[in-house]
């Protein structure tokens, strides 16, 4: 008999909301269609009618409180821990159960890519994406949501990113990018009233309006599409909590915040900066030099200690903008 362990993974609050191929190329793992209706008896029989009904009311219990919970079945290894799906998504072996579906359903496909994976529930075709972040937070997208953000990737592509640019240009174009067209939703943060959207690639390339967490995940899909490495930081800025990014530039990782390069404008809440513009505060630096008001869990395999593609070099390329 398998050893089948639990694991769950809560996340901040986010969305659940034409098919296309995929924008890049991706390696699909398809799954087995099986007979419907089979997966909630298989969850039970691989959980136990009890930690079945304790990770439905937890999930449940998530959803009532906007936030994203997604729990699952897992083949354990032989220390008894869980075996994690690719980029620490879901396994694709397992059956799941979200905050989001409510239900117990395999994974349709798997899509992998440099940074992330995405994967597509069979029973209601909910996108969980995944990036490969460290934290494990799945950033859940409708169908229709999921296309729409392609859909913004893709002209991206086409008429930002030419053949023969080094990585620092397609990193500039994706900072010029999202400070010209995605403002912070700055009366809704004071007022609390942020929604969901406001914290995903969705609200950040669809709508137009995100706050930090927002911008980071908005980095990450456009550094997919370019084929550029990147990181989702999770931490601390001004005494709150922040998100921000982390590039590799010709091998080696820098600090990227977009948010905090791209104020907001006193008086409007609109954005102030955009293409050739930018303050450049807080463009590829290194880990001493966010330390000085950033803090973060830092990552062992990615220092950020190289000035190669710092301000004085962001700088040159600004100019050349203007």
């Amino acid at each position: 008999m398998k050893n089948w362990k639990r694991t769950i993974i809560a996340a901040a609050a986010c969305a659940a909301f034409s098919f296309s191929l995929p924008l890049l190329p991706g390696d699909w793992i398809p799954w087995a269609q099986a007979q419907a209706g089979a997966w909630d008896s298989r969850a039970e029989s691989e959980l136990g009618p009890e930690q079945k009904k304790q990770l439905e009311a937890g999930a449940m219990e998530a959803a009532a409180a906007g936030k994203v919970r997604v729990c699952w079945s897992a083949e354990a290894d032989e220390n008894g821990n869980p075996i994690p799906g690719p980029n620490q998504g879901i396994p694709v072996d397992s059956v799941f159960y979200s905050s989001i579906d409510q239900v117990w359903q395999p994974v349709k496909e798997t899509i992998c890519y440099p940074n992330s994976v995405h994967q597509r529930g069979t029973e209601t075709g909910t996108f969980y994406v995944s990036w490969n972040n460290g934290r494990g937070a799945l950033f859940p997208y409708t169908a229709e949501q999921y296309w729409a953000i392609r859909g913004v990737v893709n002209p991206f592509l086409d008429h930002c990113i030419r053949e023969g640019m080094t990585d620092f240009e397609k990193e500039m174009q994706i900072v010029q990018y999202l400070t010209a067209t995605v403002t912070y939703p700055y009366d809704r943060y004071l007022a609390g009233t942020d929604t969901k959207e406001d914290h995903n690639a969705y609200g950040a390339l669809v709508k137009g309006e995100a706050v930090c967490e927002g911008y980071a995940e908005a980095f990450c899909w456009l550094a997919d599409a370019c084929g550029l490495e990147t990181k989702f930081i999770y931490g601390v800025y001004g005494g709150g909590m922040h998100d921000w990014n982390m590039v590799k530039l010709d091998g080696h990782w820098y600090h990227v915040d977009v948010t905090s390069d791209d104020p907001v404008v006193e008086g409007n809440g609109g954005n102030g900066y955009g293409w050739g513009k930018l303050q450049n505060r807080y463009l590829n630096r290194t880990d001493d030099e966010m330390l000085k008001d950033h803090q973060w869990t830092p990552f062992t395999d990615a220092a950020c200690q190289m000035t190669v593609y710092g301000p004085a070099a962001v700088d040159v390329y600004l100019a050349g903008k203007v």
